[in-house]
């Protein structure tokens, strides 16, 4: 029997909007990536259990993976907003991996079992505050490394803290977010620059892309009290 490469870890209401039933499907179990800027990362998938995903960024549905990130394409639709919004092909790896796999039974518990020794990349598409604490904690409970970001750092508690890293816009929400206790990814903007306590990502084209975020782990939240790195900042491409 061939192993099974996409498990359903989640199925229940959005943190953001209670009335919408999300999902949560991980994938890359059986093969490994060959994304050249993440490495070889176990990917993750937050959506809408019974709209396609090109469908809710059209209509805003979206809002119950994504909540108030402000790349999502709805709002910059709404607000005729013109530069480049959110950078995930909806129509490429979500929707695929939403045709395929949205109806599998929940088995966080075989899906932990197979990622153990693994890297992870909480929200490949989705913001990982939109999903219970309990699974992103149990699947990360043996694996070697992880990624995740969040837009929603203003409204969750401090558990999210140490899963994601604050996705944050300009110097002033980036101290605001450093006032409240996270570490922080920034992406920058044309004119912008880092200021201190950040350190350009190690894995970008301005960096020399010196490791892939596979090997990085530098974009894993804020590990207690005590931890003191440098948040991330990125060149907008």
């Amino acid at each position: 029997m061939k192993k099974q490469s996409t498990f359903k870890v989640y199925e229940g209401p959005s943190a953001k909007d209670p009335n919408e039933t999300i999902i949560v499907l991980v994938t890359g179990l059986k093969s490994r990536s060959k994304n050249t800027k993440t490495g070889d990362m176990v990917q993750s998938y937050i959506l809408l259990k019974d709209v396609a995903p090109h469908e809710a960024v059209k209509t805003g549905q979206d809002e119950a993976v994504c909540g108030d990130c402000p790349l999502r394409p709805y709002i910059f639709k709404r607000d005729e907003v013109s530069p480049k919004s959110c950078y995930v092909a909806v129509y490429h790896g979500p929707l695929s991996t939403w045709k395929a796999n949205r109806h599998l039974p929940v088995d966080l518990e075989t899906a932990t079992a197979r990622m153990e020794g693994r890297r992870f990349r909480k929200g490949t598409y989705g913001d990982p505050a939109m999903v219970p604490d309990y699974v992103w904690i149990a699947l990360e409970g043996g694996i070697t490394g992880t990624t995740g970001y969040t837009h929603q750092w203003r409204d969750v508690g401090a558990t999210m803290q140490a899963l994601a890293m604050a996705s944050v816009h300009g110097e002033e929400e980036t101290r605001l977010a450093w006032s409240n206790g996270w570490r922080t990814f920034r992406v920058l903007q044309p004119g912008e620059s880092m200021i201190k306590g950040e350190i350009s990502c190690p894995a970008s084209k301005e960096a020399g892309r010196l490791t892939t975020c596979d090997q990085c782990n530098l974009c894993n939240g804020k590990q207690g009290a005590n931890d003191n790195r440098k948040s991330i900042a990125i060149l907008a491409h």
